[in-house]
Order: structure tokens, then C-alpha cells, then sequence
């Protein structure tokens, strides 16, 4: 049986050079997919805040609608008047209508 002996291989200075680019190049990239990941993150991070303030805003506008809409009704209102600054509905036989 023949015993196998490594052989010696050359390597030319333009192909160290290559591999050395390349090497950096496949750790750019990574690092740039890693960075691409983490600004993806954040954003969604910051998007669901958003949405989630988006969502209060709109009960807090919903509540506030319904308030008004409590506040400015005419029984309460008429209610208001007559206790409180003493109004009456003037009587149907005195009013006049103006064309």
C-alpha cells in the first residue's frame, strides 16, 4: 500500500488577496443583515407603540364625542336654563312670527 504524502500547493498573491476580499465582504454583508434585522425590530417596535396610541386616541375622541353630545342636549340644556337663569318658554298666544 502506497502512502500518500500531502502535496504542496502554491498559492499565487493575487489569489490571497481574492480570498482576503471576500472574507470581508462576507463579513459586511453578515453584519449588515444583522444591523437590516435590528433596525426592522425597532421600527416594528415603534410602529406598535404608535398603533397602540393610535387606538387610545380614538377611545379618548369616542368618549369625548359622547360627553358632548351629553352635554349639549336640549332637555339638558332647557333644563339648565329654566333652573338656573330663571327662563321660560314664552307663551304660544305672544309670539310673532316674522316672514
Amino acid at each position: 500500500m502506497q502512502k500518500r504524502t500531502a502535496t504542496n500547493r502554491t498559492v499565487r498573491p493575487g489569489q490571497l488577496g481574492v480570498a482576503c476580499a471576500l472574507l470581508v465582504a462576507v463579513v459586511v454583508s453578515a453584519m449588515g443583515v444583522v444591523y437590516s434585522t435590528y433596525q426592522s425590530r425597532q421600527l416594528f417596535n415603534e410602529v406598535q407603540q404608535l398603533h397602540r396610541a393610535e387606538w387610545t386616541l380614538e377611545e379618548d375622541w369616542e368618549r369625548l364625542l359622547l360627553e358632548q353630545s351629553t352635554w349639549a342636549s336640549h332637555a339638558r340644556v332647557s333644563k339648565i336654563a329654566e333652573r338656573e337663569l330663571d327662563m321660560i318658554s314664552p307663551d304660544p298666544a305672544t309670539m310673532r312670527v316674522v316672514p
